[in-house]
């Protein structure tokens, strides 16, 4: 064998958080919402401290201060996911949102990953296309790669669409190291 063949180190929790936010607009978006993140710190696996934050759209409208607060986290949050499972109508509300959350300085180090859960296996119809597009434009302002998914029965029984969109978040947020060569552990070492 190579001297510089070696013997991996450690992963380390220390310094490796995982922040995310879920904004939903009804309750069986709210069940969606709650899917995807749980999949999403799945995903990350056990070298990640994942933080969760979960508020209905109808929080905005609470009072001034809970609304600053809301879009502060949603800045600042690694992983923004946004559900709405009826599409029936605009959702002018959540797309004026998603502006005020992109006018918010953050403290996000890489670019972060904004998930979009739409419709139901009911509602296939009504505003999914402005939906979509008003999304995608949000997520340049955003600084976030933007993902959709329509929520039918197959989306939540296989996370297949996700993983190499919290793969590129995860690389992005923490670089692999360079490599090390410790003598001490290289296989013909003198």
């Amino acid at each position: 064998m190579n001297a510089e063949t070696l013997i991996g180190p450690a992963i380390s929790v220390a310094g490796r958080k995982l922040r995310l936010f879920s904004l939903y607009v009804d309750f069986a978006a709210a069940v969606r919402a709650r899917w995807a993140t749980s999949h999403v710190v799945q995903l990350a696996g056990g070298q990640w401290k994942a933080s969760t934050e979960m508020w209905n759209l109808d929080s905005l409208t609470t009072s001034e201060p809970i609304r600053k607060m809301i879009i502060r986290d949603a800045a600042d949050a690694d992983v923004l996911i946004v559900a709405a499972s009826s599409l029936d109508r605009r959702e002018t509300e959540l797309v004026w949102w998603l502006d005020d959350v992109a006018a918010v300085k953050t403290v996000r180090p890489a670019a972060g990953l904004f998930i979009g859960l739409l419709g139901d296996e009911h509602d296939r119809a009504g505003e999914l296309d402005w939906t979509v597009k008003q999304f995608l434009r949000c997520s340049g302002a955003l600084d976030r790669d933007f993902i959709w998914r329509w929520m039918d029965r197959e989306a939540t029984e296989n996370d297949d669409w996700l993983t190499d969109s919290v793969a590129a978040l995860l690389a992005r947020k923490h670089p692999a190291p360079d490599t090390i060569f410790w003598p001490e552990t290289a296989v013909g070492a003198v």
